[in-house]
């Protein structure tokens, strides 16, 4: 007899839609030479094709979301803001699709 657990934990894997698999976001530092955060600032249309194309470049086949990081980026999961994040306040959150 199969625990009652098991057989939810199959349904829900199941359930999830596969779309919701190929979507990550990532924080992209400002300096990573390719350019987004400065269309972001300029306000320029050239976001999405240079969002695109950091996708493309690490395996991914579009951008469908791009924007300067938030507070609400940060999960909290480090007590003290590190150096590192304080260094880079005009990072930029790339979504990707697969």
């Amino acid at each position: 007899m199969i625990p009652r657990y098991i057989v939810l934990l199959a349904a829900l894997a199941a359930a999830t839609p596969a779309c919701a698999q190929n979507i990550a976001s990532f924080v992209v530092p400002n300096d990573d030479g390719y350019g987004v955060d400065a269309c972001l600032e300029s306000g320029n249309a050239c976001g999405q094709p240079i969002a695109t194309e950091w996708c493309v470049a690490n395996g991914y086949s579009r951008a469908i979301n791009y924007r300067q990081q938030t507070a609400a980026d940060i999960t909290g999961s480090i007590r003290q803001p590190t150096e590192i994040a304080a260094a880079q306040p005009h990072a930029i959150v790339i979504t990707c699709e697969k």
